[in-house]
């Protein structure tokens, strides 16, 4: 096996790097674990096993930083773009087992999910408990083909979760399955090594089965077991699995809840589902990923969009060398995409072919491979001195969106792009950085010691 596809596995990867801490004191879970997980919003991830009201565990900011994805699959960091554009590009089909961690223990009556779990309530006006980190898989009724995604579920009652569904494939799933006069069957999986957790955001086509990303990612066949009650294949080692369906015209409010772009979602009429089964491992961790802009409710989407982004600009412009969603921009809304440009006017081919991409992108930064990307300096300073306002920066307006940018209107919103890539007809003297000879610069690292003995060398 490449690696492990539990999220303990990912666990133990981190308490060895020192990068999990344990709650010594009891927690409430109602508002208190999401608070200790925003005062570490960077920090290391954190197992509660003393939760107030229950004897149950979970577990937050398991991907609340880049380094902790490369951590749970053993990659160097600079190695994760491309292993997730490659796991895309390269996917691999999952294997079934028969038996499975995940169904250690099922439960089909007598269904009571806030005394199952720990299910925490997340933010002040929230309306009520929420399982945040539920990986919801569906399969289209008339292709049989997966679909795979991460969808809030408010409990309302002891097994009846409201949800909310944006124009996605599963919104087109479900129009689909009650055009056939059928119900809408649902397992939401909790507990997730990383790799499903990115692969489950990945925005691929409609047909395109986000479970053989995540085994592209691990390099080896997912291992996935037939759900008790619904037909429909799930991770063979979650920690929680709720199997679930949906009937026409149930619906009920549901929200506020906090969504990633720091906002409230709005409360409105939405879907309920109603749970057949629970399976899960012996002593379930549940996963909690923290609401609003916290790091982790931004980062599973952004590694995921990222290594899309790059895939679909690529084919538009084939020296696209790396692309960045920013923490800023939501990991949705902005992005620096660096090219090696061959021809004037690839700029904003590159910026087009982004928006064209992801109908929530709407600001997209080309610039030249010498730039980094991830810094926030390099960037705005090859926005200052390789951009000429006028010529480089245009705005699209009325562009399509989605309801989940809180400044659209009528899903459109205005899209900018700025091409911050050098002119390829410009004197070579316009672009040399002042600095010292390279060997001299290699020199003075080499002596260091020499100039300040009792100081360390810089990074």
């Amino acid at each position: 096996m490449f690696v492990s596809q539990s999220l303990r596995h990912a666990l133990e990867r981190y308490e060895a790097a020192g990068e999990l801490w344990h709650a010594a004191a009891e927690v409430d879970p109602r508002f208190e674990l999401a608070g200790i997980l925003w005062r570490l919003k960077r920090g290391p991830a954190v197992l509660f096993t003393k939760l107030r009201g229950s004897g149950g565990r979970a577990v937050g900011n398991v991907l609340n930083t880049r380094g902790k994805f490369a951590a749970a699959l053993n990659l160097p960091l600079s190695e994760v773009q491309a292993r997730v554009v490659h796991a895309v590009e390269h996917p691999i089909e999952p294997r079934s087992v028969q038996e499975a961690p995940c169904q250690e223990v099922v439960v089909d009556h007598d269904i009571d999910l806030l005394k199952m779990f720990p299910i925490p309530t997340l933010s002040e006006f929230d309306a009520g408990p929420y399982i945040s980190a539920g990986v919801c898989i569906a399969k289209h009724p008339d292709t049989g083909v997966r679909n795979v995604s991460i969808n809030r579920l408010h409990i309302q009652e002891p097994a009846v979760m409201g949800t909310n569904i944006a124009p996605t494939h599963l919104h087109t799933i479900r129009k689909r399955c009650f055009e056939l006069g059928r119900p809408l069957e649902l397992a939401f999986v909790v507990g997730n090594h990383p790799a499903v957790l990115v692969a489950s955001q990945c925005l691929l086509e409609l047909g395109y089965d986000e479970l053989r990303v995540a085994g592209g990612i691990f390099g080896e066949p997912l291992e996935v077991v037939k759900c008790r009650t619904v037909d429909l294949e799930v991770p063979a080692h979650a920690e929680i699995v709720i199997e679930a369906v949906m009937h026409p015209d149930d619906l009920a409010e549901e929200a506020p809840f906090g969504e990633f772009p720091g906002t409230y979602g709005g409360r409105k009429q939405n879907p309920r589902l109603h749970v057949k089964c629970v399976t899960h491992r012996e002593h379930p961790i549940l996963q909690v990923v923290s609401a609003g802009k916290h790091p982790e409710h931004l980062l599973i989407g952004g590694i995921a969009r990222e290594a899309t982004l790059f895939r679909d600009v690529r084919k538009t412009v084939p020296g696209t060398q790396r692309v960045f969603m920013s923490e800023g921009g939501s990991c949705r809304f902005h992005a620096v995409i660096a090219i090696k440009k061959r021809t004037e006017g690839e700029g904003k081919s590159a910026a087009f072919a982004a928006f064209a991409s992801q109908d929530l992108l709407k600001r997209a930064i080309v610039v030249d491979e010498d730039i980094d990307i991830e810094d926030p300096y390099e960037v705005e300073w090859a926005i200052a001195t390789r951009s000429d306002f006028e010529r480089d920066i245009f705005v699209i307006p009325g562009a399509k969106s989605n309801n989940a940018d809180p400044m659209a209107v009528n899903n459109t919103v205005a899209k900018m792009g700025i091409d911050a890539t050098k002119a390829l007809d410009a004197p070579l003297q316009r672009y040399l950085l002042p600095n010292v000879p390279a060997q001299v610069a290699q020199r003075v690292v080499q002596r260091w010691s020499e100039y300040f003995p009792d100081q360390p060398s810089p990074a």
